[in-house]
């Protein structure tokens, strides 16, 4: 159990973990190369190697290119020697993964979250249902390294409460001991953080860390939450903040925002500002493929909207490219501030709706023209809607890895 090696502080342990903190993060590496980037003698190299080996926490993997002579052999971490359990909290649904130490998926489960999902409920399902995949996997609590919470802020991430999240369906959602309460029943580690940062860090770990120095990853819903990494490392401030870019003024003059001021980006990007636009100008008379449905509410939701946006409707259509174009301009802020090499955009608005995203991100190109040579790489990232769970599960694995426990 890699846990093993936090609990004895000796130099040879120290040594040991070195070695499979580098085999963990570069995979299929040679004897040779760990020698090199260690500085350790070949003959302590190849014991300590041994060892590894032998307490089944490496395995040897294969061959590397022969340059001449024998070829070496290559040595990869033994993935199910642990495992980690990732979980979301959202407005819109709740995740619980758990993977094995390749992040190789064992099995997860996801829940709507709708006017009956209280505190109380969720937290309940959540440790229900960890424990029957702990359970069908034969995982035992020695093997389960730990849990990462990714939710919706704010938070107090060094104590473990979710302090009040806005636009729940259903009430209570205020200051919820979500670490304590998972910890009282698996007795492991326990980490929160917002949803945005650890679905940056699970998109960086999962091979960006070879492309990009600095990532932003942007999560447009209900709310607009945004996670910043450079140089590798998450940037906290003093206080979660993960709502803050939604709160950046893009029209002086603008819409009155939630938050009491006017003209914040949410107020204009976000699934309840395109809801609230698209329903005033339908009360107002305009002509709309909505207008010839049966509604059973009094106001459309976002749901029909994305359907009339599929069905070519001239009133959405606007509303959505007008929205995008706001989110674009938020998105010309943020590069002009902290200048990031990628932004990964996530959320319902973005993978509901290719016309939204097409429009946010040449938006956001064709604002930065006067940068010519700065060439920024849009997508929505690799691991879709699990990044925030799969983000949550890495920062376990850092805590061990990378912060060294």
């Amino acid at each position: 159990m890699i846990n093993h090696f936090f609990q004895d502080p000796s130099p040879k342990k120290k040594t040991l973990l070195q070695l499979y903190r580098l085999i963990y993060k570069h995979g299929a590496v040679s004897k040779a190369t760990l020698v090199k980037w260690t500085g350790i003698k070949q003959s302590t190299c190849s014991r300590l190697i041994d060892e590894l080996l032998q307490s089944g926490l490496i395995l040897e993997y294969g061959y590397e290119e022969s340059s001449g002579g024998r070829r070496p052999l290559t040595y990869q971490i033994q993935p199910t020697v642990n495992y980690v359990a990732g979980i979301e909290i959202s407005r819109t649904h709740s995740r619980v993964i758990v993977m094995d130490l390749s992040m190789t998926i064992i099995e997860e489960t996801k829940y709507p979250m709708r006017q009956d999902s209280t505190p109380e409920k969720i937290v309940e399902l959540i440790q229900s249902d960890l424990l029957r995949i702990l359970q069908k996997y034969n995982i035992t609590a020695s093997k389960l390294l730990g849990i990462g919470v990714g939710a919706v802020g704010p938070l107090d991430r060094e104590k473990g409460i979710i302090l009040r999240p806005q636009h729940f369906p259903a009430a209570g959602w205020e200051h919820i001991a979500i670490t304590e309460k998972l910890n009282q029943t698996f007795r492991t580690k326990v980490l929160l953080d917002n949803g945005a940062n650890t679905a940056a860090l699970g998109e960086f770990r999962n091979g960006l860390w070879k492309k990009a120095d600095h990532l932003v990853y942007n999560i447009i819903g209900i709310g607009i939450r945004c996670g910043v990494l450079t140089n590798g490392k998450l940037v906290r401030g003093p206080v979660d903040m993960e709502g803050a870019f939604g709160h950046m003024v893009v029209d002086v003059q603008g819409r009155t925002c939630i938050c009491g001021n006017v003209g914040c980006l949410s107020a204009y990007a976000s699934i309840l500002s395109v809801q609230q636009e698209v329903n005033r100008r339908l009360k107002k008379g305009q002509s709309s493929y909505l207008s010839q449905m049966k509604l059973t509410e009094e106001e459309v939701s976002y749901t029909q909207i994305c359907e009339a946006v599929s069905k070519n409707d001239p009133l959405c259509i606007q509303v959505v490219k007008e929205a995008a174009y706001y989110y674009g301009v938020g998105l010309t802020n943020l590069m002009y501030l902290i200048h990031p090499d990628r932004i990964i955009l996530g959320g319902a608005l973005i993978t509901d709706m290719d016309l939204f995203y097409e429009i946010a991100t040449e938006t956001a190109r064709q604002r930065m023209k006067h940068y010519a040579d700065y060439q920024i790489v849009f997508s929505r990232g690799l691991l879709g809607e699990r990044a925030v769970a799969v983000g949550a599960a890495r920062m376990i694995l850092d805590y061990f890895m990378e912060e060294g426990a």
